[in-house]
């Protein structure tokens, strides 16, 4: 068992040289970036094709495609590699990420355990071409939905993910549960750790009141009743529309980008344009950067998680959503998707239209204070990314699901 360091309240290591492939996703990076400790010397990659690269303004020659440092013992490094890389030809695509995560070992200690994690199943052809002493593969989706003409391939690639891996980490229990069914064998090895609250999210104190507005929407009449995300086929647009229709006095923010125009042929998209955002009190005011969201999510009345029930990936996801507004202690109201019922002691979880909009209209009755703002804050600061960090490396170094390393991350 690993000691603790004193005076720290952190755990103690063997030291350990991790990689970690990839950090693409804002909720991992958050949550890696927050492991940056003594004992561990951490290599985070971004891996991108040369489409996706040059759409950033990412090339190979970039000076993010070189190591930098990215913390006290942490560096991260941008690579751009061929297309189809990943799935098409991955022995061949994966070698320069090999190759540099090869180097960030030599280099590093050489008493150092090696360990690696891997956050899709075509990862499996890096660990064959690296054999790390401790492989933890970190989900966060059914990547089978999202190459539906590949799902076998998919499937047949996670299945031998996790029989290898030291360890699996699923986001959202829909998916731990699923993945045990499919490897019984490796059952004990797969593990619910939900995402934790980025530090930027964390309020300093629970919000029983809506904070101020950001100045773009200060001016906007009051309750202000905020969806905070992507655009697209994940919302139940008709269960927004009829939020706007409930509260006509109110104002119905949503912040993202808008879709482009060549998916108006998608009902949802009709559902959205023709329908939802034309409402009189509908105010679309687009991306904003990830480091001015918690503004918004502090100065909402009532948070809205509308995610579409019916939809496959939404039953399988766990919503950033839910732990960057926990962290704002604002109330929230949510559709009745797998990961979001886990909250119901938190917030609201609605079953069908009529329930979510009858929540937010008594939150909003109550003066927007449901009473559990403290509960909450409370739980988004026992849960952060940097607290949820620690429990990835117990687990990592221990490599048995005992609960007292992960942590009762539900109250209650």
């Amino acid at each position: 068992m690993p000691e603790t360091r004193r005076g720290t309240g952190e755990a103690e290591y063997d030291h350990l040289a991790l990689a970690v492939a990839d950090i693409n996703w804002v909720t991992t990076e958050s949550l890696f970036r927050e492991i940056d400790r003594q004992s561990v010397s951490l290599l985070a990659l971004r891996c991108m094709d040369y489409r996706n690269g040059w759409r950033r303004g990412i090339y190979p020659w970039s000076s993010s495609c070189r190591p930098r440092p990215w913390g006290n013992n942490s560096l991260t490094r941008d690579m751009v590699l061929p297309s189809g890389w990943m799935k098409r030809f991955p022995r061949l695509g994966m070698r320069p990420i090999a190759k540099a995560i090869q180097g960030f070992w030599n280099h590093g200690d050489p008493r150092a355990r090696r360990g690696l994690v891997l956050t899709y199943p075509h990862y499996l052809y890096l660990r064959d071409q690296l054999g790390p002493e401790i492989t933890l593969y970190y989900n966060i989706d059914d990547y089978a939905l999202y190459w539906p003409r590949h799902a076998e391939k998919v499937r047949c690639l996670e299945r031998q993910m996790v029989l290898g891996a030291n360890a699996t980490i699923c986001v959202a229990r829909y998916r731990a549960d699923e993945l045990r069914a499919a490897v019984p064998e490796a059952a004990e090895k797969i593990h619910h750790l939900p995402h934790g609250t980025p530090a930027a999210f964390l309020a300093d104190e629970p919000n029983h009141r809506p904070a101020s507005a950001p100045e773009d929407i200060a001016d906007l009449p009051r309750p202000l009743l905020g969806y905070v995300g992507s655009i697209g086929p994940r919302v139940d647009w008709p269960l927004m529309k009829r939020l706007s229709e409930a509260f006509p006095q109110a104002s119905v923010v949503v912040v993202g980008e808008e879709p482009h125009i060549s998916r108006h042929r998608e009902p949802w998209f009709r559902d959205w344009a023709a329908e939802f955002s034309v409402q009189p009190n509908v105010h679309t005011i687009g991306w904003r950067p990830q480091a001015e969201l918690p503004r918004y999510f502090q100065a909402f009345d009532v948070i809205l998680i509308p995610y579409a029930q019916d939809n496959r990936f939404n039953r399988a996801c766990s919503p950033t959503k839910i732990m960057d507004g926990l962290g704002s202690g604002r109330p929230i109201v949510a559709t009745a998707i797998p990961e979001c019922r886990l909250y119901s002691h938190l917030f609201d979880v609605a079953e069908n239209a009529g329930e979510f909009v009858d929540a937010a209209r008594s939150i909003v009755a109550t003066g927007s204070d449901d009473g559990r703002a403290s509960l909450r804050h409370g739980h988004a600061r026992e849960h952060t990314c940097r607290i949820v960090a620690d429990r990835v490396l117990r687990l990592l170094q221990c490599g048995h699901p005992a609960s007292d390393l992960l942590g009762k991350w539900v109250p209650g």
